[in-house]
């Protein structure tokens, strides 16, 4: 039994390490995305005014 819970506190372990591999990736590209769409933004203001 105890055993059997040292293996699934692991598998919880090796799931959250996963999920925060996960996130950490998917913030990056979120991040760019939004950093890229407030530049072009700015970029299309600045192009409207000229």
């Amino acid at each position: 039994m105890r055993t059997f819970l040292a293996a699934k506190a692991d598998d919880d372990e090796l799931l959250r390490h996963l999920l925060m591999d996960r996130l950490w990736k998917m913030g990056i590209i979120v991040g760019v995305v939004i950093t890229g769409l407030i530049v072009m933004a700015i970029v299309a203001r600045k192009v409207g005014r000229g």
